[in-house]
C-alpha cells in the first residue's frame, strides 16, 4: 500500500454530498470524509458510483459528560455502519483518568461493531496535546479498535517533539491529516486552527521534515488534507478540492 491522499471536510461546506464527492474525485481523491449531520440514505450510492471511500465521519468529543459522549458515540456508530466510514476522530477536553478510560474503550467498542475504529485526535486545544498522550488513549481503547491521528497543524503547535514523530509505532498510526499555517495573527488558536489553515505549501509549517519523517520510515497510509479557512470557503468547491490535491500531492510522492 503506497500513501493515498483523502480530503477532511470542514463542516461549514454547504454544497450537498453528491457535489462533493465529485469534486473530490475529479481532483483525483481517493477518499473523503464527512460530518455525520449530513449523511442522508443516498449516501452510500452516492459514494459506491464514484469509487470513493469515506475514511473519516466527525466528530467525537470527550468532555466528560460520560452519558452524552456515550449517546454520541452510539449515534455516530450507526452513521458509520451505514456509509462504511473507516474511522471516527476522537477529540478531548478532559485528560485520561481511569473513568475516562472507561468511557474511552466503550466508546472504541461501540464504532469497533460498527466496523469503524476511533482516531484519537491529539490537538494543542485539550489536555491529550501530543504523540505520547494520544497513545495513552490508543492503548485505552483496547486492541486493534483505534489508532493515532496525527494532524500536521496539531503536531506542530502542540507538544509533541520531531523525535516523537520519528519513533511513534507506524502500526499504530490511524492515518495523517495534512495542513499548513501562515504566521499566526493572534494568540486564539481555536481560531488559527479552524479559520486560518493554509494549503501546504502556502504557509511556514516545516512540511517536507514532516513528511519525509514518516516516508523515511517507511510509513505507508492515508493522508487527507485538512485545509480549514474562512477565506477559502468563498472558492467552487471543485477548485479548492483540486488545489487541495496538488499542493499536498508534491509532499508524499
Amino acid at each position: 500500500m503506497a500513501v493515498e491522499l483523502g480530503l477532511s471536510p470542514d463542516i461549514r461546506w454547504d454544497s450537498a454530498v453528491g457535489d462533493l464527492v465529485g469534486a473530490a474525485r475529479q481532483a483525483g481523491f481517493s477518499a473523503l470524509g464527512l460530518s455525520a449531520e449530513w449523511v442522508g440514505a443516498d449516501a452510500p450510492a452516492v459514494y459506491d458510483a464514484a469509487g470513493l471511500r469515506c475514511h473519516e465521519l466527525l466528530v467525537l468529543m470527550v468532555d466528560g459528560d460520560d452519558a452524552a459522549t456515550l449517546a454520541a458515540a452510539e449515534q455516530l456508530a450507526r452513521t458509520a455502519a451505514a456509509v462504511r466510514a473507516e474511522w471516527i476522530p476522537t477529540l478531548f477536553y478532559t485528560g485520561l483518568t481511569e473513568e475516562t478510560a472507561k468511557v474511552v474503550e466503550r466508546c472504541a467498542a461501540m464504532f469497533a461493531d460498527a466496523g469503524a475504529g476511533m482516531a484519537v485526535e491529539f490537538s494543542p486545544l485539550g489536555p491529550v496535546s501530543s504523540i505520547r498522550t494520544g497513545l495513552e488513549v490508543v492503548d485505552a481503547a483496547g486492541a486493534g479498535r483505534a489508532g493515532l491521528l496525527i494532524d500536521s497543524w496539531h503536531f506542530s503547535f502542540g507538544d509533541s517533539t520531531w523525535d516523537d514523530l520519528a519513533r511513534v509505532p507506524l502500526d499504530r498510526i490511524a492515518y495523517v491529516q495534512f495542513a499548513d499555517a501562515p504566521p499566526p495573527v493572534s494568540g486564539d488558536i481555536a481560531e488559527e486552527t479552524s479559520q486560518r489553515r493554509a494549503m501546504p505549501g502556502n504557509g511556514v509549517l516545516e512540511l517536507d521534515r514532516f513528511a519525509s519523517t514518516l516516508l523515511g520510515r517507511g510509513w505507508e497510509g492515508l493522508v487527507s488534507v485538512e485545509v480549514l479557512n474562512t477565506e477559502l470557503l468563498a472558492l467552487p468547491m471543485p477548485e479548492f478540492a483540486r488545489l487541495a490535491r496538488d499542493s499536498a500531492a508534491r509532499y508524499w510522492s
